[in-house]
């Protein structure tokens, strides 16, 4: 069952800005008809950041202005954020063509221009192409990697506490029920999204770009390659979360929504989705933590098994 995008219902539409001009490089909208050639860059085995995960770039691509253009074999992808445009790491290419690449993009700055969310393996690269290289490290922007096992069973002593959070909310609600999302549900779960988001508008106008994120990722979900899973209780829809596959190995957990009032429900949706929707995944990234101490601490107790730390760079 195909859902249209409905309308913000949580006030006043924020104006959206319009983006700037195009001078030199063919920079170009972010669009799911060109997700294919997205992850012919993007889906490497190397590559775990959740910058790779499509869904990510194209959901949130509003918020962000992004634009991309393909240039001498790279993949360039430019963000206007909180004022300041950037690029980020160049996907692809030969090393050799570096040097082009980088003339280019200081031509259509107009002088020093910055890279962000380079990966370690891209600090060597990128080290040998710029002239004394000064790498700065994005420690509020590095992803946690947890292994898929570890979530999908909270084993051992690391988890107790969230298993112990796990079977109080089973003993709590035992007639919940965990489904996929799919066509059938789509509009159910992106209505409670909608709730969760209008809830919180008030304190923080900046979730109106969650509210609509998570839009653009229902209304597009099949054609976006994601997967999600969502919790049902006394028959109505509590919490869901989705992602997409960067590679064979690893997953990129794009959204977690569940109702904050139900004690252990977000452990259930995280576990339950890690079990059910991921099991062919070695590895789950849950993403960076912004910054924040308090998701910081939480992303922290899950006990990650690596991070995939990001660097910015200014090239002059």
């Amino acid at each position: 069952m195909a859902i249209r995008m409905p309308k913000w219902q949580g006030g006043p539409e924020p104006p959206v800005y319009p983006r700037g001009g195009i001078f030199i490089l063919p920079f170009k909208d972010v669009a799911v008809k060109d997700r294919a050639i997205f992850e012919t860059y993007l889906n490497k085995p190397d590559h775990m950041g959740s910058e790779c995960a499509y869904t990510n770039l194209f959901i949130w691509r509003d918020y962000y202005h992004t634009w991309w253009t393909e240039q001498y074999g790279f993949l360039v992808i430019k963000v206007e954020a909180e004022g300041k445009t950037f690029f980020l790491q160049p996907f692809g290419g030969r090393d050799e063509d570096l040097p082009l690449l980088l003339e280019a993009l200081k031509d259509y700055a107009g002088g020093p221009f910055e890279f962000h969310g380079i990966y370690e393996k891209s600090v060597e690269r990128l080290g040998k192409a710029v002239p004394d290289p000064v790498f700065e490290e994005d420690r509020d922007s590095w992803d946690y990697v947890y292994l898929q096992k570890d979530l999908a069973t909270l084993a051992g002593r690391r988890y107790h506490g969230q298993k112990n959070h796990y079977n109080s909310f089973k003993k709590e609600n035992p007639d919940y029920t965990f489904e996929f999302i799919n066509p059938e549900n789509y509009a159910e779960c992106l209505n409670f999204g909608e709730e969760w988001c209008k809830t919180r508008m008030d304190t923080d106008p900046s979730i109106y770009w969650e509210w609509r994120a998570l839009q653009e990722a229902f209304v597009n979900f099949e054609a976006l390659g994601l997967r999600g899973g969502a919790i049902r209780i006394g028959g109505r829809i509590q919490a869901f979360g989705f992602g997409k596959a960067i590679n064979d190995v690893i997953c990129d957990e794009n959204v977690e929504k569940a109702n904050p009032e139900i004690r252990g429900l977000y452990t259930a949706i995280q576990k339950e989705c890690a079990e059910k929707v991921w099991p062919d995944m070695t590895y789950i990234n849950r993403e960076e933590d912004m910054g924040s101490e308090g998701l910081r601490k939480a992303k922290e107790a899950l006990h990650p098994v690596f991070m995939v730390k990001k660097y910015n760079l200014l090239v002059r």
